[in-house]
């Protein structure tokens, strides 16, 4: 009886193996996902080919079972999947070096090098991605190479694949990549680095923010924020005088994760010369949202330029508008002020949105002999009305 129970039990899952190959090429993509993860499940050889096929599959999710489906059946899948490497459907190569990450088979190793060569990036990203879900070191040398790609994502992943390779060994490695002399290599490196988050890391790129090439420095302002290490405050603030937009934008985010510890510094770099740092200090200063940086941000409001007083005003709202009403109130009433730093408290007690300011803005609105208050007052009051659903 236990012999014919288990003769039933093998000619079932036959029966439904076969059953789900035929709903491989059902006219519902949903079926033929469903059929695809199945056939994975099965541990059936004759799914090989067909879930192989199915990676043309016109329907997106019906591809990614049949990619799953096959690094599912693991082994047997393997050689088929190698071959898929090597197809001429971009679509089908990165899927096969994809589920080929998933079955970890070390016979893939020489083929997924070879793909990392490939003239298509998503191949590349995808094969770096599996060598290192694999954790064999022939790809060591290959990634390191991979990670000069101007690709950026691709240099992300190349990074990622030496870090799961290597472990803390790898950073000793990026850290000596940080003088390579491809810029897009050092700025791979500084990428995997802040993915490190090792503290090995802080004084290297802090010298990396001084790099040649803007990709290298805005990496390594990222991975410094990433790192999380007061050391970097300084270096970063200095680099809020950036030349370049993007660095100048990384050193205000990095800033910003490292928080608390950076505000103190950021608080007194209000006060310095630069116009640059003055204003990314107090864009950090928003992000970080430290209430002891009102007043110093109130301060740097009245005593700075327009586009200094905008960032202030920004990073207020963000930190606690409320508590800057009635500071922005007096700056209003008060007539021996300039009629531009009236016209602009006018115009932030609007962004505050609070009926607190509508007497003193219409106050300004009827008696200021200032175009710009009075028009500035009115779009407050305006604002204020919008914001109360009045």
């Amino acid at each position: 009886m236990m012999l014919l129970a288990v003769a039933v039990s093998v000619q079932a899952s036959e029966d439904q193996v076969a059953k789900d190959l035929q709903n491989l090429s059902h006219k519902d993509a949903k079926i033929r996902g469903q059929a695809a993860w199945a056939l994975g499940k099965s541990a059936d050889d004759r799914a090989v080919e067909p879930l192989i096929s199915a990676l043309e599959d016109e329907d997106r999710n019906v591809r990614q079972w049949s990619m799953l489906g096959l690094g599912k059946l693991g082994g047997l899948a393997t050689d088929e999947l190698i071959r898929a490497l090597e197809s001429g459907n971009e679509s089908v190569r990165w899927q096969a070096a994809a589920a080929l990450g998933q079955i970890n088979d070390s016979s893939a190793v020489e083929p997924l090098i070879k793909a990392l060569f490939n003239r298509s990036n998503d191949t590349r990203y995808w094969t770096s991605i599996s060598l290192g879900q694999m954790r064999d070191s022939r790809a060591t040398e290959p990634l390191v190479y991979v990670l000069g790609n101007e690709n950026q994502s691709l240099r992300e992943a190349s990074g990622l694949a030496l870090l799961a390779i290597e472990g803390p060994q790898a950073v000793d490695r990026l850290v000596a990549l940080l003088k390579d002399s491809e810029s897009s290599r050092r700025a791979g490196a500084a990428k995997a680095l802040g993915r490190a988050g090792d503290g090995r890391a802080v004084p290297p790129l802090i010298q990396a923010l001084r790099d040649s090439n803007v990709g290298v420095r805005a990496a390594a302002a990222w991975a410094l924020g990433a790192i999380n290490d007061s050391q970097a405050v300084e270096p970063l603030i200095q680099s809020l005088a950036d030349d370049d937009s993007n660095v100048r934008s990384q050193a205000v985010k990095a800033l910003a994760e490292i928080g608390r510890p950076a505000a103190d510094a950021l608080i007194a770099a209000l006060e310095r010369d630069d116009i640059l740092i003055k204003q990314g200090a107090a864009e950090a200063l928003g992000e970080i949202k430290d209430a002891r940086a009102i007043e110093p941000l109130i301060a740097a409001f009245q005593n700075q330029s327009r586009e200094m007083r905008q960032a202030s005003v920004s990073s207020l709202l963000k930190i606690n508008k409320s508590s800057a009403v009635e500071p922005f109130i007096q700056i209003l009433r008060d007539e021996n002020t300039t009629d531009d730093l009236r016209a602009d408290a006018a115009r932030a007690l609007g962004e505050m949105g609070d009926a607190r300011a509508n007497e003193a803005l219409l106050q300004a609105l009827a008696s200021s002999g200032d175009g710009d208050v009075r028009m500035n007052a009115a779009r407050a009051l305006k604002k204020i009305k919008m914001s109360d659903g009045s």
